[in-house]
């Protein structure tokens, strides 16, 4: 086995090493103990500080979740919205003095009993609103007239051109 024996230098040089890692081991260790303590009293100085800035910031929820209250309840009051659509304004409908009439049984009502509950039905958020589809074509129709419409003169006539047209035919064939 052959190992190597140290001399009293390299010992004495090993031994001064490691007490200077444990030196700096420990005067690292002082730093950090240093720097803790420094932001705590630094801290405990600035309780005011931060008291003041939770308050602040309690203060601005407490703003922000009234005006979401104070929303609310403008929305509880106004009719919902279900649908993609508005609900429609009407201002309310009435009789001038020269339409009414002296007799309450001859008075019509220019109200829609249907259109009516529809309408407080939409306001409830029970039925969606829409704006009405209006059925439209994706080509325009072509009117074609037929030959059976026709009076007789012009049906000779339209025959006359088409034999012309086919003795054309059969000349440019030849």
């Amino acid at each position: 086995v052959s190992h190597k024996l140290m001399t009293m230098k390299q010992w004495y040089q090993r031994r001064v090493r490691g007490n200077r890692e444990k030196l700096e081991k420990l005067k690292a260790e002082e730093l950090a103990e240093g720097k803790a303590a420094k932001q705590l009293s630094h801290q405990l100085r600035r309780i005011k500080a931060i008291k003041k800035e939770i308050r602040a910031e309690s203060a601005a929820v407490e703003e922000v979740t009234k005006v979401r209250q104070a929303k609310k309840k403008a929305n509880e009051v106004r009719p919902g919205k279900y649908g993609p659509g508005k609900l429609p304004v009407e201002q309310p409908d009435f009789l001038l003095p020269e339409e009414i009439s002296s007799s309450l049984r001859k008075l019509v009502s220019p109200a829609n009993p249907i259109q009516d509950r529809f309408a407080n039905m939409q306001k409830r958020n029970m039925v969606e609103i829409r704006k009405q589809v209006v059925p439209h074509r994706k080509y325009a129709l072509k009117y074609v007239e037929k030959w059976r419409r026709k009076l007789p003169e012009e049906l000779k006539e339209l025959t006359k051109m088409k034999t012309k047209k086919k003795k054309k035919a059969i000349k440019m064939s030849e």
